[in-house]
């Protein structure tokens, strides 16, 4: 990449915002963490869009996104590099990037002034007499057009189509609000007809179509976050859980659930241990408990467990059903609580 930018975007968005210097080279806009300019949205593709930016300039280019990508309101097709012109504005998911040139393009010519103008033309001369033209009476405005006037002849080819109207009209106000990432006109499907189709019933029929089908891409494109603890819906989570057999009751909070999730491979490869129950008792209690099989008031095969927390802030069957859960099959235990 060159030493002094060539370009940047003014990105704005959800929770993001700031100032990317783009020099010469490739850069990756999406929603991993290894592209160059990261989008964490899920309406954003994992590798979103590329820009290329070389002696010749920057171009941007859909890299087949779910959701598509947007240059000045018009979608971008897939696969096909389009150059990047000073104040384009590109829309990807919920975020707006605004492409500008380290040095705008300034005018060729200097803007002329009016009085230069005026004095460059010298008035012309005024005509003689003879010379001059009868000024005509000021035309009648045309008369209405009638019905034979606006009938078409016999053979005549069918007048083209009217110019579509894909701006929302007064009573779309009344309409419950649209989710993120759709629309009340298409921005996809309607690509695929032919030119004559695009009206604005057409973009509008379409788009219901596309409130049915995009969504399932979006859940396809973004199943890895459906896989992770840390960013699954909450409704998802007992679904992890049963990876694992584990049913979670009122008593663990979303964030005690989650956490367990995250940790539930290191904990159910330890089972039986003194480490795996020690810190599910922890995750679940928010303290760290005292594990003790070697005290000499202990019978054989038998450890105690202490809970730094009052009794009354847990139920202690769900306690106890953890340590079932977690302790040596063959063992026995003794729990007690230190609030």
């Amino acid at each position: 990449m060159a030493d002094q930018p060539t370009a940047k975007l003014i990105l704005t968005g959800p929770d993001l915002s700031g100032v990317v210097a783009i020099g010469f080279g490739r850069y990756t806009l999406g929603r991993q963490s290894g592209n160059e300019v990261p989008l964490p949205s899920p309406l954003v593709s994992r590798e979103h869009a590329r820009i290329v930016c070389d002696e010749t300039g920057c171009q941007i280019v859909d890299l087949g996104s779910s959701n598509g990508t947007l240059l000045n309101h018009d979608l971008l097709t897939p696969n096909v590099s389009v150059l990047l012109q000073h104040g384009d504005l590109v829309e990807i998911g919920p975020y707006q990037l605004r492409f500008e040139l380290a040095e705008p393009p300034t005018q060729d010519e200097e803007p002329v002034a009016a009085e230069d103008v005026a004095g460059a033309v010298a008035p012309a001369p005024p005509l003689a007499a003879a010379d001059q033209a009868p000024v005509p009476a000021e035309a009648p405005p045309p008369a209405p057009a009638t019905e034979t006037q606006t009938r078409l002849p016999a053979g005549a080819p069918p007048p083209p189509p009217p110019v579509p109207i894909l701006e929302p009209t007064a009573d779309d106000g009344d309409l419950l609000p649209i989710p993120p990432g759709l629309d009340r006109y298409s921005r996809r499907l309607l690509e695929y007809l032919p030119p004559i189709y695009h009206s604005d019933f057409m973009s509008r029929f379409m788009a219901l179509f596309e409130a049915i089908l995009m969504p399932m891409e979006w859940t396809v494109d973004n199943f890895d976050l459906y896989m992770d603890p840390r960013t699954s819906p909450n409704d998802f989570l007992p679904w992890l859980a049963n990876w694992f057999v584990i049913m979670f009751d009122d008593s663990w909070s979303e964030a005690k659930r989650r956490t367990f999730l995250q940790e539930a491979h290191q904990i159910y490869a330890r089972r039986g241990t003194r480490w795996a129950l020690a810190r599910t008792l922890a995750i679940y209690t928010g303290r760290d408990p005292e594990i003790d099989d070697e005290a000499p008031n202990l019978e054989p095969l038998t450890f105690s467990v202490r809970l730094p927390v009052a009794e009354e802030a847990f139920k202690r069957e769900i306690v106890e059903n953890i340590i079932d859960t977690h302790k040596p099959a063959h063992t026995t235990y003794v729990l007690t609580f230190a609030g």
